[in-house]
C-alpha cells in the first residue's frame, strides 16, 4: 500500500537502479572533529567507569536545571533526575525496532524531535545512524550512551550519561510508548546536548530536526507565494526520496485548533498521494500522520465521511480504508492546500536510498557537494550589484534535459548554546554557453542572462527548488555585502542522473618570456654605475647590493629609478623600497648559480622585471598609490604572465595581503613566489618523472599535484 499511495498521480518513468553517486568537490577546509577519537572517548570514559564501579556523569551536561533551562508549571515542581533503572525494574535500551517509533508526548511540552519521528516512519531505517551498536543495560552498563547527529556535512557523536529528567517520577519530555524502553528519551537528551539545553530544542522546528538525523537538504514551501506550485512540488518530492511535513501557521486560531480538528502549529507528516475515480471525474487526496495522538479530522474524506461510499471496494483497498491507525487520516488536496500554509521537506542523501528498503521505489537524488569559505580580500566578492562579484566561487552545471534541481547554500553553524548568527547569502544562477572551463570575468556576467535565483537571506540553510530547462549554467554562492567572511558548503541535488558539475577555476601556468623593454642610454648609465659600486671584484651583486642601488636617489633633475609605462617603449626608472629579505629572494629569480649574487647580465633582466611588476602595481593601486585592492590581484598576476588558480590566489593573499589591500612589498614578494615556485614545482615535477617516483596519474590529478606543491612553496 505504502508503494502504491507514495507514487505521483501521473505516470513517471522510473529509471532502472542505480549507484548513487555522491560526489564531493575538493574541500577546502579541514574537520575539527574525528568520529575515530570520539568514538576511542566514549570507549574510555565507559571502561573507566566499569573499572571504577561507578555510573559515569556527564560534566558537560549535568542533570542541573542549566540544562533544562525552561520554566517550571509552578514554583512548587521539583525536577528529579533519574536513571533508567531508578524509573523501570527492567530497562531497555531498544525492546523492539526503534523504526516502529511509537513515542508519545512528555508533560513539558514536544522537542523538535516529535514531528520529525512522525516524518522518519518512512524511512525508518534512517534512525539507526544515529544509534550506534552495542549499547544496553547489561554486563557493559555504565551509566554512559552515545549518539550521532549531522552537523554541516559530517555526524557528530554526542555521549551522555542516562540520567533523565523526571517529574513525580515521570519523565518530562518524549518517552516510547514502552515504559520498559529508553532509546527515545536518551536520545532526545543527545540532541538537547546538541543544541545547549532541552529548551533549546523545543517547539516544531521540524525542518532542522529531519536535517540532523538525515542529513538530508531540508526545504520550507510557503503556500501563499505560490499555490500554483503546490501541487508540482508534492507530486514531483512523493516520486523521489523526499520526506514532507506540512503544518498551519496558528495567527487567529482559537486554542490552535479549527473546527475540522486540525491544529495548528504542529507538523502533520504527509505519508500519501493519490488520484480517484469521483463523480465521473477525479478527486486529489493527500495522506497524513498527527504525531501527537488520535486524529480528530472531521473534513472531506475523514474516515466517517460518506464521500467513500463512491469508490469501489478495490478502490478502498487500495487506500487502506478502514485500515489506519488512528493518527492517519485521508483529506481532499483541495482542502489540504486551503487549510494548510507551510510545507516542510527533506530531499534525502542518496545513501538513504541505499539504506532504507520502503525507498526503493522511488527515485534517488543525485547529489554533489562543495565546502568552500568566504574569505576577505578574495573570494568574499558580495551579491549581484558588486562590482566585485565574480571574484565569488563558480561552479558550472549541465543538463542534457530539464531536471529538477535543489540548491542548499548551507552556513557553517554553532550549536552548544551560542548565538547562532547567520549572513545574508544565496545563489545566483546563470545562464552560459555549453563546455566552460574557465572562470567568468565581470563582463562575462554583464553579458549572461541570469535566471533565478534563491534569494540572499540570513538562514542556516538557504534552499530552493528549481525546475531548469536543458543548457548550461554557472552557479555563484554569494553574501550581501562585499567583505563578508564564513565557512559555507554547497549542495546540488537533482533528479537527472547525468547532471554535469564542475567548478570554474583558472589554471596555474606561468609565462616566463623577458620583458620585452628597453632602457635608455641615461637610465644605463646609471645603473652600470650603480652597479660598479656595489658589486665585488667577480663584478656580482647581493641582495644588499641591490636593495641599495633599487633605492638609490637621483641627484636633482636626474631620471628617478624603477616606473615602468607600459605603453611606452623606453623604460624610466623610480625609486624602489624592498625589504632586505625581499631583495634576497628577487635574486633568486635570475641566481642560475644558486650562490647569491647576480652578474650585470642577470641584475639588468631583473631590474626590467621589477620595473614591470611596479608599473603594473601603480596600475591597479588606490588612494595614494600606496596599496592595491587584493580583489585585483587575480588580473594583475595575468598582466604580469601568470594564472592562478583559487587555492594558489586564496595561499597568496593569506600569505601577503592584510585586510582587502596588499602593498608594494607585498604585491612583490606574491609574483617572487610565484617566478620561483613554478620554476621549482616544475624541477621537482620533472625528476620525479624521470626517476619514475610518482604513479600514473590522470591530467586532473597530475594539475591536482602540481597545485598542493605550488601552494606548499608559496605559503611556505
Amino acid at each position: 500500500m505504502d508503494s502504491l499511495m507514495s507514487t505521483p498521480r501521473r505516470s513517471v518513468g522510473r529509471s532502472d537502479s542505480f549507484k548513487s553517486l555522491n560526489q564531493t568537490l575538493n574541500r577546502s577546509y579541514q574537520s575539527i572533529i574525528s568520529s575515530n577519537n570520539k568514538a576511542t572517548s566514549y570507549e574510555t570514559l565507559r571502561e573507566r567507569a566499569l573499572a571504577r564501579r561507578v555510573l559515569f556523569e556527564d560534566p558537560f551536561f549535568p542533570a542541573h536545571d542549566t540544562s533544562l533551562q525552561i520554566r517550571y508549571k509552578s514554583s512548587s515542581d521539583s525536577i528529579e533526575w533519574k536513571r533508567p533503572h531508578e524509573i523501570s525494574r527492567r530497562p531497555k535500551f531498544i525492546s523492539k525496532n526503534p523504526g516502529i517509533f511509537d513515542i508519545q508526548s512528555g508533560s513539558y511540552g514536544d522537542t523538535w524531535l516529535v514531528p520529525a519521528f512522525s516524518c522518519l516512519t518512512l524511512a525508518p531505517s534512517l534512525i539507526q545512524k544515529c544509534i550506534p551498536d552495542e549499547q544496553d543495560f547489561d554486563e557493559k552498563y555504565g551509566g554512559i550512551f552515545r549518539f550521532r547527529f549531522w552537523r554541516y556535512a559530517e555526524w557528530i557523536e554526542i555521549v551522555i550519561d542516562d540520567r533523565l529528567p523526571t517529574y513525580n517520577g515521570r519523565i518530562l519530555f518524549t518517552t516510547s510508548t514502552d515504559p520498559n524502553e529508553f532509546w527515545v528519551p536518551l536520545l532526545e537528551k543527545a540532541y538537547a546536548k546538541f543544541y545547549g539545553s532541552y529548551a533549546a530544542i523545543q517547539g516544531s522546528v521540524v525542518n532542522w530536526a529531519l536535517q540532523d538525523l538525515t542529513g538530508g537538504i531540508t526545504d520550507t514551501f510557503i503556500f501563499r507565494d505560490n499555490i500554483n506550485l503546490l501541487q508540482k512540488i508534492i507530486d514531483f518530492s512523493m516520486a523521489r526520496t523526499t520526506l514532507i511535513a506540512a503544518t498551519i501557521a496558528g495567527q487567529g486560531v482559537p486554542h490552535g485548533s479549527f473546527p475540522n480538528g486540525l491544529v495548528a502549529g504542529r507538523a502533520y507528516t504527509v505519508t500519501g498521494y493519490a488520484e480517484v475515480p469521483f463523480q465521473g471525474g477525479s478527486a486529489i487526496l493527500v495522506r497524513l500522520k498527527y504525531p501527537w495522538g488520535p486524529s480528530k479530522y472531521t473534513g472531506p474524506w475523514n474516515s466517517r465521511s460518506s464521500l467513500w461510499d463512491s469508490l469501489s471496494v478495490d478502490m478502498k483497498q487500495k487506500l487502506g480504508y478502514g485500515q489506519l491507525k488512528d493518527n492517519e487520516f485521508w483529506m481532499s488536496y483541495s482542502e489540504f492546500a486551503r487549510v494548510f500554509t507551510n510545507l516542510e521537506m527533506c530531499h534525502l542523501p542518496p545513501e538513504a536510498w541505499n539504506i532504507e528498503p520502503k525507498l526503493k521505489h522511488r527515485l534517488p537524488w543525485k547529489s554533489v557537494e562543495a565546502h568552500r569559505q568566504w574569505r576577505r580580500g578574495y573570494n568574499a566578492g558580495g551579491g549581484l550589484h558588486s562590482q566585485l562579484m565574480s571574484c565569488n566561487n563558480q561552479f558550472y552545471i549541465e543538463l542534457k534535459k530539464s531536471s529538477g534541481v535543489v540548491l542548499s547554500l548551507m552556513q557553517k553553524y554553532r550549536l552548544f548554546g551560542e548565538v547562532r548568527e547567520f549572513v545574508p547569502c544565496g545563489c545566483l544562477i546563470f545562464e552560459v554557453p555549453p563546455g566552460r572551463t574557465a572562470r567568468l570575468q565581470m563582463n562575462n556576467f554583464l553579458n549572461s542572462k541570469q535566471i533565478a535565483s534563491t534569494g540572499v537571506r540570513a538562514e542556516r540553510d538557504n534552499v530552493r527548488f528549481f525546475t531548469l530547462p536543458a543548457g548550461s549554467y554557472v552557479i555563484v554562492p554569494v553574501t550581501g555585502k562585499v567583505g563578508v567572511e564564513g565557512n559555507f558548503c554547497l549542495r546540488i541535488f537533482s533528479d537527472n542522473r547525468d547532471i554535469v558539475v564542475r567548478e570554474l577555476d583558472d589554471p596555474d601556468t606561468a609565462s616566463f618570456a623577458p620583458v620585452e623593454k628597453q632602457l635608455d642610454p641615461e637610465t644605463l648609465y646609471v645603473l652600470r654605475r650603480r652597479f660598479n659600486m656595489y658589486c665585488n671584484k667577480y663584478e656580482e651583486v647581493d641582495g644588499y647590493g641591490l636593495r641599495q642601488i633599487l633605492s638609490y636617489k637621483p641627484q636633482s633633475g636626474a631620471t628617478q629609478l624603477l616606473c615602468c609605462e607600459p605603453e611606452k617603449d623606453e623604460m624610466h626608472i623610480k625609486r624602489l623600497f624592498l625589504s632586505p629579505e625581499t631583495c634576497k629572494a628577487a635574486v633568486t629569480i635570475e641566481d642560475k648559480d644558486m650562490n647569491g649574487r647576480l652578474n650585470f647580465e642577470e641584475f639588468m633582466s631583473l631590474v626590467q622585471k621589477l620595473s614591470f611588476w611596479q608599473s603594473i602595481f601603480l596600475k591597479f593601486s588606490v588612494g595614494n598609490g600606496s596599496v592595491m585592492d587584493s580583489y585585483s590581484l587575480r588580473n594583475a598576476f595575468r598582466i604580469t604572465g601568470f594564472s592562478v588558480s583559487n587555492k594558489i590566489l586564496e595561499a597568496l593573499v593569506l600569505r601577503f595581503a592584510a585586510k582587502d589591500f596588499i602593498n608594494l612589498e607585498g604585491f612583490m614578494n606574491s609574483i617572487i613566489k610565484l617566478h620561483v615556485a613554478h620554476r621549482s614545482t616544475t624541477t621537482k615535477d620533472r625528476h620525479a618523472h624521470a626517476s619514475q617516483s610518482l604513479p600514473a596519474m590522470s591530467d586532473a590529478d597530475h594539475r591536482k599535484y602540481l597545485q598542493e606543491l605550488l601552494r606548499t612553496s608559496i605559503y611556505s
